[in-house]
């Protein structure tokens, strides 16, 4: 056809998934629900590790090699049986829809913006008792994350659960984890099992829909995670109010491009609360998840023996002392026209 512009298609998808998603990534009000815990969902909080054990990252790499293998001259004269772009098309979707980062993410930032806290594992306490028996052996399957998203969106009145509908296939996700099907020159063919009994097909036409509407859904998930990272780096250096109790003052860390990748919280008595996400693998200091009650639990140091009026921190005839900033040695300040509520 003379009109068909792959390009222009991915882009209209991916822009208005974007439109759909950007609510959770970037909501109008990150702080009342307590801002900690929509970090938490941006950063996948959940304990001290090294490098090298970050497989979001493994799979992002995965998805930009086989895509940019698929931008190669595949043509028939070096690729005799002219397969190959879709096998490695049916391999990006399949990696697409079995990574756990994105599911992780988006659960999260649904559960954040309904005041259900935050947890490494979103989906465990909205599970049946019978699947919470069987978590340990069985996980969840990905269709069950996708229920629970769905669920959560209908709560939010958003409709994000609606998009997993334009490109999850459960069939055609299991015919390619397990190799059971056929590219023919007619459509793609799967037997599913060795009867054929419940055997399917789906024509190229409904197969390149797919698969680019997938690829713009993780593009999108993708643009959204940087453009949050960005609007947050750019806090960089600020000292933000955060706990009027105690007077913790929040500082945005960021990686060597200025992207949002950790937070840290001085508090009065020269400690400080922080995590770091970086290549180099997670630090985290002084801050521990909390399961039970869906946070992320901040330590504050010592008490003060006799405490003042400023802060439990703060002995009576002392002065509030912040530990410094990120890379430098300025102590932040507390902001003496706030004194109530949290930043």
């Amino acid at each position: 056809m003379e009109d068909y512009d792959p390009e222009a298609i991915f882009n209209g998808h991916r822009d208005r998934f974007i439109k759909v998603l950007q609510p959770l990534f970037l909501p109008n009000d990150p702080v009342s629900n307590d801002i900690i815990r929509y970090f938490a969902s941006l950063l996948r909080v959940l304990g001290m590790e090294d490098k090298g054990w970050d497989p979001y990252a493994e799979s992002r790499n995965i998805l930009n090699d086989l895509n940019r293998l698929m931008k190669l001259d595949l043509s028939e004269d070096r690729f005799p049986d002219g397969w190959t772009s879709w096998r490695l098309g049916l391999l990006l979707y399949s990696h697409i829809v079995e990574m756990d980062a994105p599911y992780e993410v988006i659960t999260n930032l649904l559960r954040f913006r309904l005041a259900k806290g935050y947890s490494p594992n979103p989906y465990f306490d909205l599970l049946t008792e019978k699947e919470q028996k069987n978590f340990s052996k069985n996980g969840v399957r990905t269709g069950r994350k996708i229920e629970i998203i769905k669920a959560l969106s209908k709560e939010a009145d958003l409709p994000v659960g609606e998009l997993y509908d334009e490109f999850y296939n459960n069939r055609l996700r299991n015919a390619v984890q397990h190799s059971d099907f056929i590219l023919t020159e007619d459509d793609f063919r799967s037997r599913r099992g060795v009867s054929g009994t419940k055997s399917f097909k789906l024509t190229y036409e409904e197969l390149d829909t797919i698969i680019t509407k997938a690829k713009a859904f993780i593009s999108a998930v993708f643009q959204l995670d940087l453009d949050a990272r960005q609007v947050w780096g750019s806090k960089k250096g600020q000292a933000i109010p955060y706990d009027a109790h105690y007077k913790g003052l929040m500082e945005v860390l960021v990686d060597d491009r200025n992207l949002m990748c950790g937070f840290a919280v001085h508090w009065p008595n020269d400690s400080e609360s922080m995590y770091r996400r970086t290549e180099a693998g997670v630090e985290m200091v002084n801050c521990m998840v909390n399961l039970k009650q869906a946070t992320i639990d901040l330590w504050v140091g010592l008490y003060a023996q006799k405490r003042g009026t400023f802060s439990p921190l703060v002995e009576a005839n002392g002065d509030p002392k912040y530990s410094p900033l990120d890379k430098s040695e300025i102590r932040p300040e507390w902001p003496k026209d706030i004194m109530t509520g949290k930043a």
